[in-house]
């Protein structure tokens, strides 16, 4: 039973507690848990002012400088690749205007080369068709003059089968 009086005093000091308010709202501590609110909220203003938030400070500066680097590579590459497109549209029209300049003068080319050979192919057509018109007409002369002789032989038979003559 010794011990019953010790338990007995701690559990007194156990039941003053038990029927107190709860702690953060007991008014009598209010004093104390100001003061340690005070101390503790100045050591977190020091160690966010002066640690933290230099560092937060610094990756938002570092971020934005790579941010701006990025847009402005951005920026340069897209002015290259339109400075590159309009280079590459203006030689697509030169090799166009290039190759149809080509075509047109092969065209002229073939349209001459095809005027001269049928130049030729009419001056021979032509001297074709005097060789032959010159033999027709040899060929007539010929035959018409046997014809007066023919008729000279033809009419002398007639006459002379006519009048009994041999």
């Amino acid at each position: 039973m010794a011990a019953e009086p010790a338990h007995g005093a701690e559990g007194a000091h156990g039941a003053e507690h038990a029927a107190g308010a709860f702690p953060p709202f007991d008014a009598s501590l209010f004093p104390h848990q100001l003061i340690w609110f005070a101390i503790t909220f100045l050591v977190l203003y020091y160690f966010m002012s002066r640690v933290a938030l230099p560092r937060v400070a610094e990756v938002l500066e570092t971020r934005a400088k790579t941010i701006q680097g990025d847009l402005d590579t951005a920026a340069a590459t897209s002015a290259a690749a339109e400075t590159a497109k309009a280079e590459a549209e203006r030689a697509t029209a030169e090799a166009r205007a290039g190759a149809r300049k080509i075509v047109d003068d092969m065209r002229a080319e073939m349209a001459a080369a095809l005027a001269g050979d049928r130049a030729k192919a009419d001056e021979k057509l032509a001297a074709q068709a005097a060789a032959a018109e010159k033999r027709i007409n040899d060929q007539r002369a010929a035959a018409l003059s046997g014809v007066g002789a023919m008729a000279d032989d033809l009419a002398k038979d007639i006459v002379a089968k006519l009048g009994g003559r041999a």
